[in-house]
């Protein structure tokens, strides 16, 4: 099996030369190709590819059009057996491309695979995996991280979602179910990916041996954009799977929280 390593670029210059240096530095055994489509970034970033890493295939988009959109695009061109979406503020650090072929390889059932997101003092990420929420899982992930160390102990472990950070599928499989829906801009994507994942049977797992440093947030905008499209995109994500009653009810649920947090930002 090949990999087909994606990568979605906004304006994040200095960390994706960073994370391409290092996917080239541990894969040199390894047959893949890396393809990075720019979502028309206003930094250098797209003349400093085609200087320093023209064997890279290089996608200008004329707009930025979102995460899930982008991959797709990308994804058309792309000729492995295995798609590996990798955020740019991402580092590798050893060879984990030969980790997840393996996985592939080991389980047929298997459809998606992710390394363990670390955080830069190399201790996990939160929200990185976990299981579908429901309407209580609202209410307790404001409190508590759902990532279980103990879920991570080996690759029998299954989860209901993986962070879009890090995320490997087979081809196959992504083209079955058309890839990432393109009615979300940024979030909730990954999940809703994956959820129609699991609806074909199929596993998915984290490696707990095959770990990414993710820096986190650094091509997304500001902290008030960020948290205006998560909303939209949740509350697209419950009205697509949940049904329109459930999704009015997490948005009642939420709504406190939401007004918790302008209460906090006024007081700074």
């Amino acid at each position: 099996m090949n990999i087909s390593i994606i990568i979605v670029n906004y304006n994040a210059q200095d960390w994706l030369e960073d994370c391409l240096r290092s996917i080239l530095k541990y894969s040199a055994d390894i047959k893949l190709e890396i393809i990075v489509i720019d979502n028309n970034s206003t930094d250098e970033s797209k003349k400093f590819i085609r200087e320093k890493f023209s064997t890279i295939k290089l996608i200008e988009s004329d707009k930025n059009s979102g995460f899930g959109q982008a991959n797709n695009q990308a994804a058309e061109i792309a000729t492995g057996d295995i798609l590996f979406f990798l955020n740019p503020d991402t580092l590798i650090q050893e060879n984990i491309f030969q980790k997840i072929i393996n996985a592939f390889e080991q389980d047929s059932k298997i459809g998606i695979v992710a390394p363990q997101l670390v955080l830069p003092d190399n201790s996990l990420q939160p929200w990185a995996y976990g299981k579908e929420e429901g309407i209580m899982g609202i209410i307790k992930n404001k409190f508590k991280n759902n990532l279980s160390a103990h879920q991570l102990a080996n690759l029998s472990a299954e989860f209901d979602w993986v962070s879009g950070a890090a995320l490997a599928i087979r081809r196959d499989i992504f083209e079955k179910i058309n890839g990432f829906d393109e009615k979300f801009f940024m979030y909730f994507e990954d999940k809703d990916l994956c959820l129609r994942v699991k609806k074909l049977d199929y596993k998915i797992a984290v490696l707990p041996d095959a770990k990414i440093i993710h820096f986190g947030g650094k091509s997304s905008g500001g902290d008030k954009q960020r948290k205006k499209l998560y909303y939209q995109s949740q509350n697209y994500f419950w009205r697509k799977h949940y049904g329109f009653f459930k999704s009015v009810l997490m948005r009642l649920i939420r709504w406190p929280y939401k007004i918790l947090i302008l209460f906090t930002k006024s007081m700074e």
